[in-house]
């Protein structure tokens, strides 16, 4: 049997446009090119996708799940006991660190352009933040609030920075950088010199 028959139409589309918006970019890859590397017709990516900003969504909406849910299964070994903060930090460290993020510029650059998109992601954000919040809570479970944006401010961009560092450094030792990350973050974070507040 075909292996494109067992698979849903709607996930070749997203896996094509994947490959296609990373390496030709958002606006130069034609619905016809997406079309002929998801092994569909046209109208069967207008079926699945109102238009293209919304294969763009889709792309972000997966990845945010992914990550979410493997954040969960990490708060969830903390709350059972079975790992530490510090683990905590060190396995999202890694797990930014294992992720392919080279798409997420053609994202953002798109939502700059494209406010529908913008407040597309701008919602998919607020829900990774408030996994980031969780996580600042297992450093800091005694900040207030003032600090806890702060914090989720600091980690978030970390974790995306992460993300593209292997970019950069195609051979790095991921395990060491997760721990050097997971070590610097809990040290930043776990006594704030003086008290954060609102301005």
């Amino acid at each position: 049997m075909d292996g494109d028959a067992v698979v849903p139409p709607r996930d070749r589309i997203l896996e094509a446009a994947r490959r296609l918006f990373d390496a030709r970019g958002f606006h130069s890859t034609p619905v016809a090119d997406l079309a002929a590397a998801a092994k569909v017709s046209v109208g069967q990516i207008y079926r699945c996708f109102a238009d293209k900003d919304a294969i763009i969504v889709a792309i972000v909406e997966a990845d945010t799940d992914g990550r979410i849910y493997e954040m969960e299964q990490v708060f969830a070994r903390v709350r059972a006991g079975a790992s530490t903060a510090f683990e905590a930090v060190e396995a999202i460290a890694r797990l930014s660190l294992m992720r392919q993020m080279a798409l997420s510029f053609e994202m953002l650059a798109e939502a700059y352009r494209n406010e529908r998109v913008a407040a597309q992601l701008k919602v998919l954000a607020g829900r990774y933040r408030q996994h980031i919040i969780e996580l600042a809570l297992l450093i800091r479970p005694d900040a207030a609030t003032p600090e806890l944006d702060a914090y989720a401010d600091i980690l978030t961009a970390c974790f995306f920075g992460l993300g593209h560092r292997t970019l950069i450094a195609p051979n790095l030792d991921i395990d060491r950088a997760s721990h050097q990350t997971a070590c610097l973050l809990m040290q930043a974070l776990s006594s704030a010199p003086e008290p954060i507040t609102s301005t």
